[in-house]
């Protein structure tokens, strides 16, 4: 059976999809991956950021040649109608540092469209506008690109398949200044930077909530992608009075 391998920024992104799966390290250079597998799906965590997606897709691949490589994880809204817990499969990918773009392998279990924009950094709402007005942008993460550049090169389909876990409005902390050069997130000095700001404190809990239900859906989903038992899904579209909205 041909292999699938999925590529993750974060473990808990994965968490509940891989907690009965075979856990094991992926060594890439000085850099070791950890990578989950069972029957014909194979997981690894990236790290937060497309150099380190593209990295880590190109050891999974290295070490696997898989079929089909998919890129997933949270994401953040652009548009106000795709709400937290939204799975969104994109048909377009565009890496927001130099424009290229990436289709997608057509899916003919269920449709999927609309443009997802990876960036360089996590995107807040004034960011999120300009993604809108340069790319047309529904959804943005910070991955996507780095691993669809790999199946690209080794000319292997790809998918993406993202959660929203952070709506086009909410006003997010400074998450990105908490990111190590393996793109992992430290927790234990965002909580130090946290404590005296109580004013932050609603914040960083209403995206917790979020992201946990993100998460939860996004494992429902690929359960159901991999066992070949999703519904077919509609088609998200950025309409004329939203873009106008975005513009203004």
């Amino acid at each position: 059976m041909s292999k699938i391998a999925i590529v993750a920024a974060m473990e808990r992104e994965i968490a509940p999809l891989v907690r009965e799966w075979r856990r094991g390290p992926l060594p890439s250079g000085e850099r070791r991956f950890t990578c989950f597998e069972r029957d014909s799906v194979v997981a690894v965590v990236s790290g937060i950021g497309c150099k380190n997606a593209e990295r880590a897709a190109r050891a999974i691949v290295d070490d696997h040649r898989p079929a089909l490589l998919i890129s997933v994880g949270l994401a953040g809204a652009l548009i106000r109608s795709l709400k937290v817990a939204s799975v969104f499969t994109p048909n377009v990918v565009v890496d927001a540092a130099d424009g290229a773009e990436y289709r997608c392998a057509a899916d003919s279990n269920h449709v999927s469209g609309g443009v997802l924009v990876s960036a360089t950094g996590i995107a807040g709402a004034a960011a999120k506008r300009e993604l809108v007005n340069r790319f047309h942008g529904l959804v943005v993460d910070m991955e996507a690109a780095g691993v669809a550049r790999v199946a690209q090169q080794e000319q292997i389909a790809f998918r993406c398949v993202k959660a929203i876990s952070d709506e086009a409005d909410f006003v997010m902390p400074p998450m990105g200044k908490f990111l190590n050069a393996a793109g992992e997130f430290q927790s234990g000095r965002f909580a130090l930077w946290a404590a005296p700001r109580p004013w932050q404190w609603a914040r960083i809990a209403a995206l917790a909530r979020n992201s946990k239900r993100a998460i939860m859906a996004l494992s429902d989903r690929l359960q159901k992608d991999f066992a070949g038992t999703l519904p077919p899904k509609e088609i998200v579209t950025l309409d004329r009075a939203e873009f106008l909205e975005v513009k203004r």
